[in-house]
């Protein structure tokens, strides 16, 4: 049974055109993903889902690859397979210095891949966010501030991890299709 309807750009509202506009512009994408498709049918859904997407993903003072590895991670160990496909492949377009390997790397604590302190710290402090957050400790904060973030970034990584917590929910619920560009990574 397929649990959703796309509303392609020929379809949509006005109201909806101008979000998938706006997604566009934004991303530099050519083409309205699935997920967003799936939401279209709702100018109102549509425009809360991509605005809190750019909220979190597009503003704020960390990089972009680093928001997109946050999200793959949370994805990947939800067993969100939309998500971790699409993210996976940003965080590839996106640092060059990495590839899929090292992405899968990330997902591994014990890892003996050779990647930027950071982002080991990153992994390791998502990875315990997102499967325990009640368990979060003064020295978990402590250790990312030790690597240079400030207080400021580490709540944009929580903002980041609940983003993804969210879209993992609505993709993986309907069973999205993966968009023809992305490949499966789980």
């Amino acid at each position: 049974m397929k649990r959703y309807v796309l509303t392609d750009y020929n379809q949509a509202s006005d109201e909806t055109k101008a979000v998938y506009d706006d997604f566009m512009r934004t991303t530099g994408s050519e083409s309205v993903p699935i997920w967003l498709q799936s939401l279209g049918h709702s100018a109102a859904l549509t425009r809360a889902y991509w605005e809190r997407a750019k909220g979190t993903l597009f503003s704020g003072s960390l990089p972009l690859p680093l928001k997109e590895m946050i999200v793959y991670i949370v994805s990947a160990r939800h067993g969100a397979r939309y998500c971790s496909a699409c993210h996976a492949q940003s965080v590839l377009r996106l640092d060059k210095t990495l590839n899929l390997r090292d992405l899968q790397s990330f997902l591994h604590a014990d890892s003996d891949m050779d990647l930027p302190v950071y982002y080991k710290s990153v992994s390791k402090f998502v990875d315990k966010a997102a499967a325990e957050p009640n368990c979060m400790t003064d020295e978990d904060f402590e250790t990312l501030m030790d690597e240079g973030f400030t207080q400021e970034e580490i709540i944009e990584i929580i903002a980041v991890i609940d983003l993804a917590s969210m879209f993992n929910v609505y993709t993986s619920t309907l069973g999205l299709d993966l968009d023809p560009q992305y490949e499966a990574v789980l």
